[in-house]
């Protein structure tokens, strides 16, 4: 306990002179700055953002977290934790070694021929290095970062210290409800650091794009990971960022454009499952023109029903329904004891009239997306994570298009999948609708039954009010242990009375009343 104390000290006094370098006097300032407590004009978003890329892994994932929660941290912060680098200083190669002796044991030098020892690039979670099999394969082999669990672990609890000593001087970080906040960042931090789960996700990829040839997963070696230890197919490709590279190699940006964003839209609305960080860093483009997606440690999941809420949102927009677009709030369970109902469905009108009739190549994707953020943030709405993940995503997706393509739109591509999914939408309502009259249709003969019986037995019904009855009960034994008491005082005081006037006898005879009160008082106290 001493030691992780000390261990607590040590860090709290290292993100203190880190964000006191940046111009922040204390955590508590950085942290209201962040949540959009308390605006000082002369700390912009990006000195924020800074902050959090020094403080290293823990608070990059922090931030990435919270660039998906625009029910707690204003937008013009959101726009800058999007652009978070998740880069950090490389972690020696001797270190790496022994991660790789733990794991491999003897069996290392039988496994890989070579491993460069130059990595490849440094994350927040890990470190790729490029490595070739001894069967002559390359391959990437991406090693957790050491001491991370217990980094992550010992960061988390430092937040949550910091977020109760804020709650207590604070009414308004109290009703933020961040150590919510801190357990997800936590959870889904911890997850991403296991790298036996990412290989799980890619397996699930490479199957969901077996037959779509314009996108391509790489390769896992399973029986070659482990938790702090993943090893893929190496991939020989240019970054999608390098616009001038690809336009040299002969490629057609608009294509890719558009490819790239039918992966995405099939990730979402067919597929149910998607890769959540989009960003130019972990796309790349393969010699035969393919579009790869590396990095499967952040993927969020569209559950059935949370899509065919989407799909109603959809149909809202196009007929201008704002009690099917009320319905979807409804339906994530996002409206909170603090949303004004009425001006939630005002703020609502005003989006559906806004994109109302509007053909989807004029909808912008990031600024409807935000859109929808200010909505939510304005009506102190709660945003699910599988929601806020696909917001930032969205964003992503459109600025790593965009940077691409800048004339390409790829809010006209949803109408392949929409059409699709709209299909499968009007399927599952007549099912429902198909359940519905089958339920309709037995219920008539389930109620004439009914009927035919309650005529047949002349049936009785009683209804007992249980929890009045006990009510009542005892509010009438409390009247008599009353009532009793009364007489017992009025006895003793008469007893006395009689005394006082010399007349004993009368005295006594009250008296043996007043004892015999008493005792029966007594009795209905204990009894009851």
């Amino acid at each position: 306990m001493f030691r992780k104390n000390i261990r607590l000290i040590k860090r709290f006094k290292e993100i203190s002179t880190t964000l006191s370098k940046l111009g922040f006097y204390n955590i508590s300032e950085y942290f209201q700055l962040l949540f959009g407590i308390e605006i000082d004009e002369t700390k912009r978003p990006k000195k924020l953002r800074e902050a959090l890329e020094k403080l290293g892994p823990s608070f990059i994932k922090l931030g990435q977290v919270l660039s998906t929660r625009p029910d707690l941290v204003p937008q013009e912060v959101i726009k800058e934790l999007i652009k978070l680098q998740d880069k950090v200083a490389p972690i020696d190669f001797e270190t790496i070694e022994k991660i790789l002796i733990r794991n491999y044991g003897e069996d290392l030098d039988r496994i890989f021929s070579y491993i460069d020892p130059e990595p490849l690039a440094s994350a927040s979670i890990s470190q790729v290095h490029v490595g070739y099999l001894q069967t002559g394969e390359k391959v990437a082999i991406k090693i957790r970062r050491p001491g991370l669990k217990e980094l992550i672990n010992l960061d988390s609890e430092l937040m949550l210290m910091l977020v109760k000593f804020l709650e207590r001087h604070s009414k308004t970080v109290k009703e933020l409800n961040l150590p919510a906040l801190i357990h997800q960042f936590k959870r889904t931090t911890l997850r991403e650091a296991n790298l036996l789960i990412e290989a799980q996700n890619i397996q699930i990829f490479r199957k969901n794009f077996e037959n779509y040839p314009q996108f391509y997963v790489p390769k896992c070696y399973t029986s070659l990971t482990h938790e702090e230890i993943l090893v893929t197919e190496f991939i020989e490709g240019v970054k999608i960022s390098e616009t001038e590279e690809l336009v040299k190699r002969g490629f057609s940006l608009k294509k890719l454009s558009e490819e790239l964003t039918d992966a995405y839209f099939k990730m979402v609305f067919v597929d149910g499952i998607y890769h959540a960080d989009p960003h130019p860093g972990n796309i790349f483009v393969m010699d035969d023109g393919r579009i790869c997606a590396v990095d499967y440690g952040m993927i969020s999941r569209l559950p059935k029903e949370k899509k065919r809420l989407f799909y109603d949102y959809i149909i809202a927009v196009t007929t201008l329904d704002v009690n099917l677009a009320m319905h979807f709030y409804e339906g994530l369970n996002m409206i909170t004891p603090k949303t004004d109902i009425m001006e939630l469905e005002q703020d609502v009108e005003a989006f559906l009239e806004k994109y109302y009739n509007k053909q989807l190549d004029e909808i912008d994707l990031k600024e409807m997306v935000l859109e929808v953020i200010d909505i939510v943030r304005n009506n102190h709405l709660r945003l699910p994570m599988e929601i806020s993940y696909l917001g930032k995503t969205a964003i992503n997706l459109e600025g790593t298009v965009r940077s691409l393509y800048p004339e390409f739109n790829p809010t006209k591509r949803l109408r392949k999948f929409i059409t699709l999914s709209t299909k499968d939408y009007i399927k599952e309502k007549l099912l429902e609708l198909k359940t519905a009259t089958e339920l309709y249709y037995y219920g008539i003969f389930k109620l004439e039954n009914i009927y035919r019986l309650l005529i047949r037995e002349r049936l009785t019904f009683s209804i007992i009010f249980k929890d009045l009855e006990e009510l009542q009960e005892f509010y009438r034994f409390q009247t008599q242990k009353i009532a009793v008491a009364i007489v017992f005082i009025g006895l003793l005081i008469s007893s006395g009375i009689f005394f006082l006037a010399e007349k004993t006898a009368i005295g006594d005879i009250i008296l043996i009343f007043a004892v015999l009160f008493g005792i029966f008082s007594l009795y209905k106290i204990f009894k009851f």
